[in-house]
């Protein structure tokens, strides 16, 4: 009863002390008005920490927190890391498939909305633990106590007019104090792009404050919501500024700040690295140096995070005597030298070879580091993702590893385009008025066709990958891609393979099990003189040897043959590899499959085509057992969320089997016929479509086991027009190692012609031997013994399963629109 009355009177009396001694006391002057205000301070505090803050935190979520959510998601960025586990850098936020990223720098009006500048960050999956305690330590050690229970600061609040005191005698002008600002508050700050500024205002100061505490306790309940401070701590490991470059921009986050300034992942953190990120909190390192100025006082700035705030934290949080010397010693050693970014030794001999003029800005801006050892890489990486996650692939991949060494495929990208400027040089005079070869002539009059050069290694891991544009044409045509989610539809897929979907017919021939490589097919254009070599557009009727018309890619007579083999079991091969047949005519009436593989009408993406020569050379290699994948440029995905691994959407889908589409039996005359465009001979005389490259014939060349490849070109209307050049194949070194590869040089639409009378043997086999060179120096590093026979080696025998004929069986075409589309190819 005592105590009862002891705590309803002691309030009371502490009233009536406070009204009748200072507030209500003349005796002590315009002190009381000091009282008054402190009183009022006090009780504002008071308020705003445990009635207001709560109230807003509750209410605020309820429709803030969607807007929160998001707002963390766009600032995601997706890490990038080369075959040799190199961090290269990030995706630039342009690339964000969404658009919904101010990367600018400045801010954007937008009706009544502002879109303030936006960072981008790698986001953590693990927290590193003592980042975490040394962040709290300096910036909010109280978050979660009763002095912070809903992210404002009690006493950080009381001490605002100490230190508006204190600031306002020394500058001997009003100046508003600094309060402590919590990690929500910090996080308002970052949201809305609103820190601190020497030139600000005392209202401007009063306006962020309030802004921040009306944001704050919003931010706390959100991220953590049953007391779980899981999203709070990632937050603070995603978001806060804790380097810049000079001149600009910041980095934000553990996880880039890690990779730039300690050259690892966060995750492989020493205690006294993590000290160090967590005490750039408010003090960012200073990356790169400038003026003598600037380098003294970013080398004070590096010695005052690691010698005096990070230590702070050893000798504050660290209990074990033994480890807290150890992480101190650390701490000493790396305050020593300058904070110089660290990029691995082969990624910066790429770039001082290969970009000198943009090395130093690469070292400490991921973005930029990325779009300088990955120029084309990067587009072809993010069509990959969108052809599996649609625009969304942000949130659902933090990292990837790509499939390629990037410093080598850098120098591969540099001799491509040695390559161009030569073919430039020497076809220019044919080109389009508006198109150019050379990629360093390009611009708003001049544009360069769709350059595509990819190699995948046996296991369809993408070795060389070069593309001219930034539309990712190797993964199919932009008008086949969903604009509403992102996503590639394979039907919209319109692009001819021109003479490479033959490779379609010598499997069908093959398959047969009938033909040998000398077998005759009827030319009913043959010349009279010159059978064994290319010669066409005669007026006879005579026999051509099956390896003479797979060699010249002559269409009559392989017409003629493949259409002896039944149109049910040609269509079956194009659906098998997931070609497009040509669309039907006004009457209804459709392109026979036969006729549409020989010409080249059949439509499909240069991926499609790279796999198609993939599940060939598997073939051949004898693994006809494995899947073979479409070709790919990411060896591995980092989730956001560990369980995607597992998922559905994770796994490679468009799989072939080589066994179900070709025979056992088939591939030593399959081997023959595409073999034939590089190696064959008549009277020592080379006469195939690729003869240029006949010294790449296997036979020929020490330490080739094998090599096919099949070209193609395609045309408008007019047959002088070049629509698109192809040309793919496969080959296998000695060591074993093996590649498929598909060049393409064109446009991919009729109505968009770049040159006259150019063909793929003039503009795509060069190519090919620049690409084949780089690939014998890759095949000598990465030797490939298991994927050479062995005696013990199993086959399957079993042939290919023949479909039956289908009832609805296209019509043959009448021999006018066979006449013009045969002088179309």
């Amino acid at each position: 009863m005592l105590l009862l009355e002891l705590a309803v009177a002691l309030p009371v009396r502490m009233v009536r002390f406070a009204t009748d001694w200072i507030f209500f006391n003349p005796r002590i002057g315009p002190l009381r008005y000091v009282a008054w205000a402190a009183f009022a301070y006090l009780f504002f505090a008071l308020t705003l920490v445990y009635i207001i803050a709560p109230i807003r935190g509750y209410a605020g979520q309820a429709y803030l927190s969607e807007r929160l959510r998001y707002d963390a998601e766009r600032w995601l960025a997706t890490a990038i890391y080369d075959a040799e586990g190199n961090f290269v850098g990030t995706f630039d936020p342009r690339l964000d498939s969404r658009q919904d990223v101010n990367w600018t720098g400045q801010a954007i009006e937008v009706g009544h909305y502002v879109a303030n500048p936006d960072h981008k960050s790698i986001p953590v999956r693990d927290v590193p633990e003592n980042y975490w305690k040394c962040l709290t330590y300096h910036e909010d050690r109280y978050i979660g106590t009763p002095l912070n229970p809903f992210g404002i600061d009690l006493l950080g609040v009381l001490k605002i007019p100490y230190s508006t005191i204190r600031r306002s005698i020394a500058l001997k002008r009003l100046s508003l104090g600094v309060g402590g600002s919590t990690l929500p508050m910090q996080l308002a700050r970052v949201i809305y792009k609103t820190p601190p500024h020497l030139k600000e205002s005392t209202g401007e100061k009063i306006r962020r404050k309030l802004a921040e505490w009306w944001l704050a306790p919003v931010i706390y309940f959100e991220l953590t919501r049953d007391g779980d401070e899981t999203a709070l701590k990632q937050w603070a490991a995603n978001h806060l500024w804790l380097a810049q470059r000079t001149g600009g921009q910041s980095l934000h986050g553990v996880e880039v700040a890690s990779q730039i300034v300690f050259g690892k992942e966060a995750k492989d953190l020493s205690v006294a690295e993590q000290f160090i990120l967590a005490s750039a909190v408010n003090k960012p390192i200073i990356l790169l140096e400038g003026s003598e100025r600037l380098n003294a006082v970013r080398l004070d700035r590096w010695r005052y995070i690691a010698e005096v705030r990070a230590r702070t934290c050893a000798e504050a949080l660290i209990d074990d005597p033994a480890e807290q010397a150890r992480v101190v010693f650390d701490l000493v050693g790396l305050a020593g030298g300058p904070p110089d970014p660290q990029v691995k030794p082969k990624l910066e001999a790429a770039l001082e070879l290969n970009a000198p003029d943009r090395a130093a800005r690469a070292r400490a801006n991921p973005v930029i580091r990325a779009n300088t050892l990955m120029p084309s890489a990067r587009f072809g990486i993010r069509e990959e993702m969108k052809q599996i996650y649609g625009f969304d692939w942000r949130n659902h991949v933090r990292g990837v590893t790509t499939t390629f060494d990037a410093a080598e495929n850098l120098a591969f990208h540099g001799k491509i385009e040695q390559t161009l400027m030569r073919l430039n040089h020497k076809w220019g005079n044919r080109l389009n008025p508006n198109y150019t070869l050379d990629p360093q002539k390009t611009g708003p009059d001049l544009k360069i066709p769709d350059v595509t050069v990819v190699a995948a290694d046996a296991a369809g891991n993408i070795v060389r990958y070069y593309e001219s544009g930034e539309t990712a044409a190797y993964f199919g045509s932009p008008f086949a891609r969903d604009t509403e989610n992102g996503s590639y539809v394979v039907s919209r897929e319109g692009r001819m393979l021109a003479s490479t979907g033959k490779v379609l017919a010598a499997i069908a021939i093959a398959n047969e099990g009938k033909d040998g490589a000398d077998s005759l097919y009827l030319d009913t254009n043959a010349p009279a003189r010159g059978l064994e070599t290319c010669s066409h557009h005669g007026n006879l009727r005579r026999g051509r040897q099956a390896r003479v018309v797979f060699a010249c890619s002559l269409n009559e007579p392989l017409m003629i043959r493949t259409a002896q083999i039944g149109q049910a079991r040609v269509k079956k091969l194009i659906d098998a590899f997931g070609f497009n047949m040509p669309p039907t005519d006004v009457s209804g009436a459709g392109t026979p499959p036969s006729t549409a593989v020989v010409l080249g009408q059949i439509a499909g993406s240069p991926r499609r085509v790279h796999q198609m020569s993939g599940v060939v050379l598997a073939s051949l290699l004898g693994r006809d057992r494995a899947g073979v994948r479409p070709p790919s440029l990411i060896r591995d995905y980092d989730y956001t969320n560990i369980a995607e691994d597992q998922s559905e959407t994770s796994r490679p889908k468009g799989i072939i089997v080589p066994r179900d589409v070709i025979a056992r039996d088939a591939r030593p005359l399959l081997k023959s016929l595409l073999e034939a465009p590089l190696c064959y001979e008549s009277n020592r005389t080379s006469h195939g479509t690729l003869k240029s490259l006949n010294a790449w014939c296997a036979s020929r060349r020490n330490g080739l086991r094998l090599h096919f490849a099949k070209t193609g070109t395609q045309v408008s209307e007019d047959p002088n027009a070049t629509v698109d050049g192809w040309v793919t194949g496969g080959l296998q070194f000695d060591n074993g190692a093996a590649y498929s590869y598909v060049v393409l040089v064109g446009t991919g639409t009729a109505s968009e012609p770049w040159a006259r009378s150019l063909h793929s043997s003039q503009i795509a086999a060069p190519l090919v031997a620049t690409l084949l060179g780089d690939l014998e120096a890759h095949a000598r590093q990465h030797p490939q013994s298991h994927l050479l026979p062995a005696s013990n080696r199993t086959l399957d025998r079993r042939p290919v399963t023949e479909p039956k004929l289908s009832s609805h069986a296209p019509q043959p075409m009448s021999e006018a629109e066979r006449q013009r589309v045969f002088n179309l190819n």
